[in-house]
C-alpha cells in the first residue's frame, strides 16, 4: 500500500500537475488574446503596436499565472549559488554566441529598416520589452511551477532531478507548437520545438546553479529579443550566410550538452554536501 501511495505522490501527482498547468496557461492565454484582440481593433496593422499588443498579452497572462500559483514558485530557491567566475563564462557562452550571430546577422543583412532610425529606436525599446515579459511568463511557468513542482516530488534523488530537467523541458518545447496556429510552417515549428527543448535543458541547470529565477528570465529574453529583432529588421525571409543553420543546430547541441553537464554538477554539489552533513553528524555522536 506504501508502495501505491509512493507511485502515485511521486509520478502521478506532478504529471497531473504540469498537465493542469499547461491547460490553464493556454486557456487562459487563448482568452487574453481574444480579449486583447477586440480592444486593440487595428493594431496590429503596424510593426510596433504588434510587439506593443504582445507585451500587453503576455503581462496579462503572468499576473493571472502569478495570482493562481505565485505560493509554488521560488523565485529565489535555499542555499547559495554554486557558479564560480569560469563556470559562469562557459553557461553564457551558447547565449553570446547566438545573440552575436544575431547582431552580425543585422549589421551585414539587408534590412527592411533601419535601427537607428526613429522606427528602429522605437521598435527596439517595445520589442526589448516585450522579450523581457515572455522571458519572465515562460520561466515562471516552467521552471517556477512545473520545474519546481517534480522537484518538490522527486526531492533531492539523483534520477529525480534528471527527469524534472527533462520533462520540464520537454514541456516547454512541446509548447511551441502552438505557432502552428499562427501560420508557422510544421517543419519550421519542429525545429523551433527542438531548440526550445534543449534551451529548456540550459535554462534549467541555470536556474538550479544560480538559484535565481532572474537569471533564465534575463537569458530567454535577451535571446528572444536579439532573434525578434533580427527577424523583424532583415524580414522573415532573410538569408545573411550560407552556414546559419548549421550554427542553430550546433548551438542548439551546445545548450543541450552544457545544460546537462551543470545539472550533472549541480547534482554532485548536493551529494557531496549531504556528506558532509551525514559525516558531521556521525562524528558529533
Amino acid at each position: 500500500m506504501e508502495r501505491k501511495n509512493s507511485w502515485i505522490s511521486d509520478f502521478l501527482i506532478p504529471v497531473g500537475y504540469t498537465v493542469l498547468v499547461y491547460a490553464i496557461w493556454e486557456g487562459i492565454g487563448f482568452f487574453v488574446s481574444f480579449v486583447v484582440g477586440k480592444m486593440t481593433g487595428n493594431w496590429m496593422e503596424s510593426l510596433n503596436n504588434t510587439y506593443v499588443v504582445m507585451l500587453l498579452q503576455e503581462i496579462s497572462v503572468f499576473l493571472i499565472m502569478y495570482v493562481l500559483f505565485h505560493k509554488k514558485v521560488d523565485f529565489v530557491r535555499n542555499g547559495k549559488s554554486s557558479v564560480s567566475l569560469l563556470s559562469a563564462f562557459a553557461m553564457i557562452i551558447s547565449p553570446l554566441i547566438q545573440i552575436g550571430d544575431d547582431l552580425v546577422a543585422i549589421f551585414y543583412g539587408k534590412r527592411v529598416f533601419s535601427l537607428f532610425s526613429g522606427k528602429g529606436i522605437q521598435f527596439f525599446v517595445i520589442c526589448c520589452i516585450a522579450c523581457l515579459s515572455i522571458g519572465l511568463l515562460e520561466e515562471f511557468v516552467w521552471r517556477g511551477i512545473i520545474l519546481n513542482g517534480f522537484l518538490s516530488a522527486w526531492k533531492d534523488k539523483r534520477k529525480g532531478i534528471y527527469f524534472a530537467v527533462l520533462i520540464s523541458s520537454l514541456c516547454f518545447g512541446l509548447c511551441h507548437y502552438m505557432n502552428l496556429l499562427a501560420g508557422q510552417d510544421f517543419l519550421s515549428t519542429t525545429k523551433q520545438v527542438i531548440s526550445a527543448v534543449c534551451m529548456g535543458v540550459f535554462l534549467s541547470a541555470l536556474y538550479l546553479q544560480t538559484n535565481h529565477l532572474v537569471f533564465p528570465v534575463l537569458v530567454h529574453g535577451l535571446c528572444d529579443f536579439s532573434n525578434f529583432l533580427m527577424n523583424e529588421i532583415l524580414g522573415w525571409d532573410y538569408s545573411v550566410w550560407k552556414y546559419d543553420d548549421i550554427l542553430q543546430w550546433i548551438l542548439a547541441g551546445g545548450y543541450l550538452l552544457t545544460g546537462m553537464y551543470f545539472v550533472y554538477r549541480y547534482i554532485k554539489n548536493q551529494q557531496e554536501k549531504d556528506g558532509e552533513t551525514f559525516e558531521g553528524l556521525y562524528q558529533s555522536m
